[in-house]
């Protein structure tokens, strides 16, 4: 069953339960921090993920916190807003399109995230994003905000909020776009039968196929993704994508990841 202090136990956490936004930061980094990205059991399923968005609170508790293993998106979104919920905040459900190739982002149900709303304010909540992108919850306004050695910003661009990106180097990239309209999961119900068979998830331009396997999690030294054999080590603000060609490398990065012991 969904239990809040084992929860909060399992992040590391020990600090005040008031829902407040210091409380939503910690909350939100550490979980990025003890809860991996990892869709090594539903690689194989493209977009057909989405047909299982409704999956229940104890269920997901079961398998993320007492199991051990990682998740996608909807999932650490959903077991992340059931614990914001059950600590008072005044939690949205919200949709984002990717950016893709050519800078194009993909339909707007591609991703699934969350936002808080505090004193009147909304804060973009995403545990489910493997990233690269933000660490702590992203107030929903066009000033600069620093995270990792990273700036990041909302902009407006007349239909869609978009979050923006730029390192040490090079200019503003966009991470993904949305609207601030609250979803319900039953949005998402036939989601990939509407979409072309062959439109799968992007990183960084690149499409990605069904198969791909990626690991995420943040950790001391910045974010961490393995997408496929690609690893990208994330931190002060700039990015080291290398291959990884050795086994027992790709191996032990994988454990590191899922939090795995050797």
């Amino acid at each position: 069953m969904f239990d809040v202090a084992a929860y909060v136990s399992h992040l590391g956490y020990g600090g005040s339960l008031e829902p407040t936004l210091e409380t939503l930061r910690e909350l939100h980094r550490r979980h990025l921090e003890s809860v991996p990205f990892d869709n090594s059991l539903h690689a194989h399923k493209g977009l057909a993920v989405w047909d299982e968005v409704e999956t229940d609170p104890d269920v997901l508790f079961e398998q993320l916190i007492t199991g051990r293993r990682g998740g996608v998106c909807h999932e650490l979104s959903g077991l992340f807003r059931t614990l914001l919920q059950r600590l008072g905040y005044e939690v949205l459900i919200l949709s984002a399109g990717i950016r893709g190739a050519d800078n194009q982002y993909g339909p707007d149900l591609e991703h699934m995230l969350n936002a808080v709303r505090i004193d009147g304010e909304l804060y973009l909540v995403d545990v489910g994003f493997v990233g690269p992108s933000f660490i702590e919850p992203l107030h929903v306004g066009e000033e600069e905000q620093e995270q990792n050695g990273f700036r990041f910003k909302v902009v407006d661009d007349g239909e869609h909020k978009v979050v923006l990106r730029q390192g040490v180097a090079g200019g503003w990239q966009g991470v993904y776009r949305f609207r601030e309209q609250e979803r319900r999961l039953a949005d998402w119900k036939g989601f990939s039968s509407t979409v072309e068979k062959d439109m799968e998830w992007f990183w960084e331009g690149e499409q990605l196929t069904a198969g791909t396997k990626i690991q995420g999690r943040t950790d001391e030294n910045g974010q961490l993704i393995l997408i496929g054999r690609r690893y990208v080590e994330s931190k002060d603000g700039a990015e080291k994508v290398r291959a990884i060609i050795d086994k027992n490398e790709y191996e032990t990065l994988v454990r590191h990841i899922l939090r795995q012991a050797a």
